[in-house]
């Protein structure tokens, strides 16, 4: 692994509250140090503004104030100005210069500025040049406008006597700056850690209660009875300690039930009891049964929740759950009739009052009620490989070349059948000689799905029927069978699940909601193409098959 992403890693397999404070973390500090980066950008844009306005003002100031000595073009006039220009802190360097650009008067040393000379001079002051150490500021100096004479056409003008030239220190604006910057950062800073604070504190409340929670269940299997979740923490896990409390005294108290009715039945009388053991081991039988079907439902639906492959695991366990109801309901009920005869035919035997028609007719009893428990135990271990099938075992599919005409027509064939005692029918339009390699059995499998699925959902109820099966080619190397009914259709919700597992419009009526879940994972692995569907309500259903000709190669390990 690389080494930057071990972290990741780690971060990964840790626990969930420190990978929410590590995300939120992060997320709060980065959004601190951009808004302390963007407050500290705009801030020293205004500091600067400030800096550039004062600039100038200082240098029509002293413009104001060296009228004098440009009009005597004197420098001893030029002293004071430039006295009082020092006066400010980041002045450098004072230049006065003739409207000639002779420098009449200057005192400073300053850093060399690329200054560039306008084309056309500004009426007032301007920022002639700047560098990272400083920056120079150009004042006109001008003489005082003359009032209007009544005998002159227009006032005198005023008249460009020289410039002002300051050259200053970027010093205040940095440190001013750099001010901006640290405080900017020191307040975002304290904002981040009071909010990784806050959130440290949400979720302890959060994991604590959790963490409690799941050590008190961690020890629901070696505890005795009386062990109780204690609800507090937010609501939601207070339900959760609420039900799993409720959960655990159903669990004690049926236990305390199935001891009594043991007990009870260990003193039956010596001439019952190879009879009672017989039904006792029967119905033993049947809870092992039971407890391997549960046992490999639930292990299935582990599976699912490790592959991730199904985007709606609430529906698909639900489904389940509510298909095996009726078979595992039937089988309870039915048990606990034959424990219940038992007993009385027991009572009825100690008392002396038992006679022969009725123990034969208990007897009678126990075996339709053994059937009956074991038909619909085969019924819930039906359900259960229908469910296991979702995962095919692709390792005795065999491969050959066929011809898909003659393949289809074997495998509409093994579906007459279905159909012949059905007012439907199948009709098809196959060109002949359409060679392929891949695997014949998964197809048989895809197109008798497809068939199964039209005459229970498509044509239910319905008078007649057609399901015309088609194939074609579909350019150089795929093959397109498109099977369409006249059926019922379906609607738009419907046609976008109709992949998903356990998904069916007849629950309880023997629909297992497998069949075209089973098509979409063969026609997409094994046998390397795609499936769609096309349906409306009242306009039938078209189910499109895009093949390639040759299947592609397993892997070794697929293999």
């Amino acid at each position: 692994m690389n080494p930057l992403l071990q972290p990741l890693a780690r971060l990964r397999r840790s626990t969930f509250r420190r990978q929410l404070t590590v995300a939120v973390g992060v997320g709060v500090v980065l959004i601190a140090a951009l808004s302390a980066l963007l407050s500290s950008w705009q801030g020293s844009l205004r500091v600067r503004e400030n800096l550039r306005q004062q600039g100038l003002s200082l240098a029509i100031g002293l413009a104001q104030q060296s009228q004098l000595a440009l009009l005597t073009q004197s420098p001893d006039n030029a002293a004071a100005p430039i006295e009082r220009a020092f006066y400010y802190p980041d002045m450098l360097r004072f230049e006065l210069l003739l409207g000639s650009g002779e420098l009449l008067a200057a005192r400073g040393e300053a850093p060399a500025l690329a200054a560039s000379r306008p084309l056309n001079l500004p009426e007032g002051a301007y920022m002639e040049a700047e560098s990272d150490e400083a920056w120079s500021f150009v004042a006109p100096v001008r003489t005082q406008a003359g009032e209007a004479s009544p005998f002159e056409a227009e006032a005198a003008r005023s008249e460009l006597l020289g410039q002002v030239r300051i050259t200053l220190s970027k010093q205040a604006l940095t440190q001013l700056t750099r001010h901006l910057v640290l405080v900017n950062f020191a307040v975002a800073l304290a904002c981040a850690l009071l909010l990784l604070w806050m959130l440290r504190r949400l979720t302890l409340r959060l994991t604590e209660p959790l963490g409690e929670l799941a050590e008190v269940m961690a020890q629901a299997g070696t505890t005795g009875p009386g062990l109780r979740a204690r609800p507090h923490g937010p609501r939601d896990l207070q339900r959760m300690a609420q039900v799993f409390n409720r959960m655990m005294a159903t669990l004690e108290q049926r236990e305390a039930e199935l001891q009594t009715k043991n007990e009870e039945l260990a003193r039956h009388a010596a001439t019952l009891e190879q009879r009672v053991t017989d039904r006792t081991l029967s119905l033993t039988r049947t809870n092992a049964e039971l407890q391997q079907a549960l046992d490999t439902l639930q292990e299935a639906q582990k599976q699912l929740v490790e592959s991730d492959k199904l985007a709606s695991l609430g529906s698909l366990v639900a489904g389940v759950a509510h298909e095996l109801n009726t078979p595992l309901g039937n089988a309870l009920i039915a048990a606990t009739a034959l424990e219940a005869e038992q007993r009385q035919l027991r009572t009825r035997f100690e008392a002396g009052q038992l006679r022969k028609s009725e123990l034969q007719g208990g007897l009678d009893h126990g075996v339709e009620s053994s059937e009956l428990v074991h038909r619909n135990v085969q019924r819930a271990a039906d359900i259960i490989r229908g469910f296991k099938q979702l995962a095919i075992d692709q390792t005795t599919e065999m491969r050959r070349k066929f011809k898909a005409d003659e393949v289809l027509r074997e495998i509409l064939g093994s579906l007459g059948p279905m159909f012949k005692a059905s007012p439907y029918r199948i009709e098809t339009e196959l060109d002949p000689g359409l060679e392929m390699d891949s695997y014949p059995g998964p197809l048989g499998q895809v197109i008798t799905n497809i068939a199964q699925n039209a005459r229970l959902h498509g044509f239910d109820g319905r008078p007649s029927g057609v399901l015309q099966v088609q194939c074609h080619a579909w350019g150089e190397d795929h093959v397109q069978i498109v099977c369409s009914d006249d059926g019922h259709g379906m609607d738009e919700e419907v046609r976008l699940r109709v992949f998903e597992a356990f998904f069916t419009t007849k629950f309880g009526q023997g629909g297992s909601g497998l069949g075209m879940q089973i098509v979409h994972t063969l026609v997409n692995g094994l046998l390397g193409g795609r499936v769609s569907v096309d349906s409306a309500p009242g306009a039938g259903t078209r189910v499109i098959l895009t093949l390639p000709r040759v299947a592609p190669q397993r892997s070794g390990k697929e293999a």
